[in-house]
């Protein structure tokens, strides 16, 4: 007799917590990451304006790949083999 006798269970007994897609859920925390580190820089304060806080960079370009770091993990965890 199998370990497993549930029909409707698809699981593995032996690796239980066996997930394929880590790989592409490392990858959107990279990606996450590096949208962050882009969004980093020099602020302003109240003695002196950095106008570099309103760049393309951190405004447009950073927000968008953090955008793609969540989505690539909404992809991960949703996808099927």
């Amino acid at each position: 007799m199998s370990a497993n006798t549930n029909p409707y269970c698809n699981h593995r007994p032996d690796n239980s917590h066996y997930h394929p897609h880590y790989l592409t859920l490392l990858l959107a925390c990279a990606v996450i990451i590096a949208g962050l580190a882009l969004m980093t820089g020099e602020g302003s304060n109240e003695s002196s304006f950095c106008s570099d806080i309103f760049s393309q960079r951190r405004v447009v370009v950073a927000p968008a790949i953090c955008l793609l770091g969540y989505l690539m993990i909404v992809v991960a965890i949703i996808r099927r083999k």
